[in-house]
């Protein structure tokens, strides 16, 4: 999501393309075909709004595009299967977690170069970053832990057990904590940043796909693929405010006015 220009970017894998979406035109702007078999699975887009970031999972590449054109000015060698890409605060550095090869090929945006690789747990698949640029937390396909990258150093410094099966996670712009949710767990578990134990849960049913914040109404985000619907969960009183239907099998949320 780009709320300056008010448009959305979408992966589509079984076409091999990305497209743009006008949020006031509610229709597509442009199309833009990447390489047969590329199979984009998630993008981001740096703080500038200008640089775009395509991990493809087929081709185990990162393609970098020009935003507004959706043209590519870039293509990257990462590791095996990249699942998604987490930019880091300043714009100038991308993380890329590869679930194939159990690694993060770090980017550097401006050399277009892959700057370094971290090993990491089994499978990593996302990534979020604290206010501060100074943690990038990580969750795993296949690993009950959580890990921590220290950016400055490209080292994983510590992890934490959270239990088999994470699918999403989120960390609250506003106080650092982190929201992770598990397959069958049955809650969102919150994780203080300082002594990294759980310090609450918000209950839930079935299995979460993506969680994110609002910065107006302190509500939750829960993407639910198996009921094809968006549930609004108030943080402080653990009660569901709402629920959307969507269509089948909800992926992800980008919100306007996100923390």
């Amino acid at each position: 999501l780009d709320p300056a220009r008010r448009r959305v970017y979408v992966a589509l894998p079984g076409d091999d393309e990305i497209a743009s979406v006008g949020l006031l035109e509610q229709s597509v702007l442009t199309h833009q075909r990447l390489r047969g078999g590329d199979e984009p699975v998630e993008l981001a887009l740096t703080p500038d709004g200008r640089t775009l970031l395509s991990a493809n999972e087929g081709s185990s590449t990162v393609s970098v595009m020009e935003a507004v054109s959706l043209v590519e000015t870039a293509r990257i060698q990462v590791g095996d299967q990249p699942r998604s890409v987490a930019i880091d605060p300043s714009g100038r550095r991308a993380f890329v977690f590869n679930s194939g090869s159990s690694t993060i090929s770090v980017i550097d945006l401006a050399a277009r170069t892959v700057a370094a690789t971290i090993a990491t747990e089994a499978g990593p698949f996302r990534g979020e970053f604290d206010r501060g640029g100074e943690r990038l937390y990580v969750i795993h396909l296949r690993s009950p832990y959580l890990t921590i990258v220290d950016p400055a150093t490209l080292t994983v410094g510590n992890r934490i057990y959270v239990g088999p099966g994470a699918t999403a996670v989120k960390v609250d712009a506003r106080n650092d904590r982190i929201y992770l949710a598990r397959r069958t767990a049955g809650q969102v578990d919150v994780y203080d940043p300082l002594s990294l134990l759980p310090i609450d849960a918000l209950p839930i049913a079935g299995e979460i796909s993506f969680l994110a914040i609002d910065d107006e109404g302190n509500n939750l985000y829960l993407a639910r693929p198996g009921e094809g619907e968006v549930e609004v969960l108030r943080i402080v009183g653990k009660s569901a405010t709402a629920r959307v239907e969507v269509g089948e099998d909800p992926y992800g949320v980008a919100l306007l006015g996100a923390r």
